[in-house]
């Protein structure tokens, strides 16, 4: 089922997996994934159209005044900038020989068919972070690449060569700088400090707490706002590996946090062709049972404060 591109508002893919039919290998495949990734779970989807979306971004507001008695009003108009972004294709087929079928039944398939969830779901939040299009126009520009305004959407922990531990003025300053933020994207590292953190009340009094998500996985909040992962460990790496340079320099010790605005009119996910899965059964010549996979996705950032990052961060006891 399709997500009609009238749709102005936005949707999860876990609720765009709950309008499928529950027999639906597309319900399946999309629930499996956003189990996969926080992140995939929580960002928005909007359709575009003929591979795009466009929008119109707030370049300058009118200057307003008071007007004096016997004197005009001044006609004055605010500016937009209209920009777009490009949806991205991608299209992976699962191919299961014939013969480990009749030998391990249709459940081989269905396991293999869970094994792409599990990459694509991990593919797609490697993507949103880290993605370039300088290096790779195939995919779309991840979060790292749109910032890189130092002071304005690009802050430094520290100065120093090898970075230093998190401090949470640090990451109170980049509260303030994003627009209706909700979620901040820690890497997994940093996630046991943040447990250390919780307990030292004179550190974070009341500014972190604890919740569930809608899969029973346990949250980490702070200033309210989830803190999110990425995935649980696995043979691939963390979402944000502490593999960074610091600002001062330094081995590739440190890593990043990000903090997001995952809503309409901030930074969302949009889609031409909704992920679908179609079971296209044994292949004509060929033994092989093959599954499609479909995606035509991309990021857009359509607040220009909807994203901040703050990087040289190394993997020790936080501070305040």
């Amino acid at each position: 089922m399709a997500i009609n591109v009238s749709i102005t508002t936005p949707i999860t893919l876990t609720q765009y997996a709950q309008t499928l039919p529950e027999n639906d290998p597309t319900r399946t495949f999309v629930e499996n994934m956003v189990r996969e990734s926080d992140v995939m779970a929580a960002i928005p989807m909007l359709p575009a159209s003929m591979g795009k979306r466009a929008f119109m971004d707030i370049s300058s507001t009118p200057t307003v005044g008071f007007r004096a008695i016997n004197a005009g009003a001044s006609a004055v108009a605010g500016s937009f900038n209209l920009r777009e972004e490009d949806t991205f294709f991608i299209d992976e087929y699962i191919q299961v020989d014939r013969a480990i079928v009749d030998r391990l039944g249709m459940e081989h398939r269905a396991r293999q068919e869970q094994l792409m969830s599990i990459a694509l779901g991990q593919m797609f939040s490697q993507q949103l972070i880290k993605a370039d299009r300088s290096s790779n126009p195939s995919g779309p520009d991840g979060f790292q690449v749109r910032c890189t305004q130092v002071g304005t959407n690009w802050f430094h922990n520290s100065a120093a060569s090898g970075g230093a531990a998190l401090s949470l003025a640090n990451l109170d300053t980049l509260y303030w700088t994003v627009n209706k933020p909700t979620h901040w994207i820690f890497p997994r590292t940093l996630m046991p400090f943040m447990d250390a953190a919780a307990r030292n009340n004179s550190l974070v009094n009341q500014t972190v707490a604890f919740a569930k998500d809608d899969f029973g996985r346990r949250i980490i909040k702070y200033k309210d706002l989830p803190i999110l992962f990425g995935y649980e460990p696995d043979d691939t790496p963390d979402l944000l590996p502490m593999t960074e340079v610091a600002s001062g320099g330094g081995g590739a010790v440190t890593g990043s946090i990000y903090l997001v605005s995952f809503r309409d009119g901030g930074i969302y996910g949009i889609e031409q062709t909704p992920l679908s899965v179609i079971d296209e059964g044994l292949i004509v010549g060929q033994p092989f049972w093959s599954t499609h996979v479909k995606w035509d996705w991309g990021v857009a950032r359509e607040h220009p404060r909807s994203v901040s990052r703050l990087d040289s961060i190394t993997a020790a006891t936080i501070v305040a």
